[in-house]
């Protein structure tokens, strides 16, 4: 395991500049990113890759890195679960709630999700152990208690969670090329591990990254990284059928100047058309293109083509390399992150630190999409790999970056709208 010393010392060439304005077509001045905490490494963790989740007015998430130093093996990169909350003064407050052991599935990287009962559920990286899986946090006297409730073996899962279903969905897991996972509570509180496909490697899809979402008819829908007519990746649809088996449609497979490698989760809109990222593809840079947001739009008829369209084709000067998902918002306004690209100063010269962007459909058939975004610059942060939380209540948008901040381990950020 690499030492904190270490970790500090990567990444303490970064710029200090601390905001900046959304840009675009047209700039809209007074949007800013706010950071609300930068990590240092230490026992307030570091590297956090996953997005937040908001529970009983506080923010919650993992990180990748730092924790209790001896715990784990005096290696101080096992990762932690940790809370953020507002206080009265104005200031955020940081307060790990689980650090993860030598022992234990290494370094969570998951969003969470809470259940009813308030238990924290989450995915971790293999550990010493060469198991990783599904965890489950339970609160008891003020301590929690890490149970692992499936077992991924040597593979790195994902997993996500349905509306309106008890069930979560493992990706990722199994042997090849992936696989889709259902996992269904017991009694006797085990969780059974139900496989609903598994991907040959070909046509039908290679390595899916993301969680599935669901549709009315109980439908799910992803991505593979990998896969399809020219490698690029696919879209897919998997419906149940009788006899509890699922069949699997491939609804698109990408080439390049559609985008390449949808790496990330998609959503639905209400009409039921589909929104997704891709690292890279599109027209916007030579020779293999920045990435993309595309659109898939369900054929009139049943049976028919899904058609693809670019929304936004990226040219590093907006960004580049989309490797998070999108939040839609309950107006169709798409939100999301590039890792790289941006008018930020961060190493190598040119590559940018990343952006915010955010992307309006248009007011009329035919109409394009406005694009707006706001880049990154370092201390505000670097390398944003989290699909982004949305609070419409307020509306305020979340997320963390993996490098940058004060200390160059990280951020959690927040950007007005």
């Amino acid at each position: 395991m690499r030492s904190q010393r270490s970790f500090t010392a990567a990444l303490l060439h970064f710029v200090l500049f601390s905001v900046c304005l959304w840009a675009g077509t047209a700039n809209a001045a007074g949007k800013r990113i706010t950071v609300l905490y930068s990590f240092t490494g230490l026992a307030d963790g570091g590297f956090p890759i996953a997005g937040l989740t908001l529970h009983a007015g506080a923010l919650y998430g993992t990180t990748t890195a730092g924790g209790n130093f001896q715990a784990c093996n005096e290696g101080g990169t096992c990762g932690l679960v940790y809370k953020l909350a507002p206080s009265s003064t104005g200031l955020w407050t940081e307060t790990p709630i689980y650090d993860f052991q030598f022992q234990d599935p290494s370094s969570p990287y998951s969003n969470l999700v809470f259940d009813r009962q308030g238990n924290i559920y989450g995915a971790a990286q293999p550990g010493t152990s060469g198991e990783a899986g599904i965890f489950q946090l339970t609160l008891s006297g003020g301590t929690w208690t890490l149970n692992s409730i499936y077992s991924a073996g040597g593979e790195t899962p994902l997993f996500e969670t349905v509306s309106g279903r008890t069930n979560m969905f493992v990706i990722g897991a199994g042997t090849c090329c992936g696989s889709v996972v259902e996992l269904s509570p017991q009694p006797n509180g085990a969780w059974n591990p139900t496989t609903l496909y598994a991907f040959a490697g070909g046509n039908d899809g290679n390595e899916p990254k993301a969680g599935v979402v669901a549709d009315s008819a109980g439908n799910l829908y992803g991505s593979t990284i990998y896969g399809g007519n020219s490698n690029c990746g696919t879209v897919f649809e998997l419906s149940p059928q009788s006899g509890g088996n699922w069949s699997e449609m491939i609804l698109h497979s990408f080439t390049v100047s559609e985008g390449c490698y949808p790496g990330a989760g998609i959503v639905l809109d209400r009409k039921g058309n589909i929104y997704g990222t891709t690292v890279s593809g599109g027209s916007g840079c030579a020779p293999n293109g920045c990435g993309v947001v595309f659109e898939l739009t369900p054929p009139t008829a049943k049976g028919g083509t899904w058609t693809e369209s670019v929304i936004h084709s990226f040219d590093n000067t907006d960004g580049s390399s989309l490797q998070a998902g999108l939040t839609i918002s309950s107006t169709g306004v798409l939100y999301g992150t590039t890792t790289a690209g941006g008018s930020g100063p961060c190493l190598p010269a040119g590559a940018g630190c990343g952006t915010v962007f955010r992307l309006t459909p248009p007011a009329m058939l035919g109409g394009s999409w406005t694009h707006r975004f706001v880049s990154f610059y370092g201390p505000n942060g670097q390398q944003p790999l989290c699909t982004l939380l949305l609070d419409e209540s307020s509306n305020v948008l979340y997320g963390t970056t993996r490098a940058g901040g004060a200390y160059g381990f990280g951020t959690v950020f927040r950007v007005l709208f």
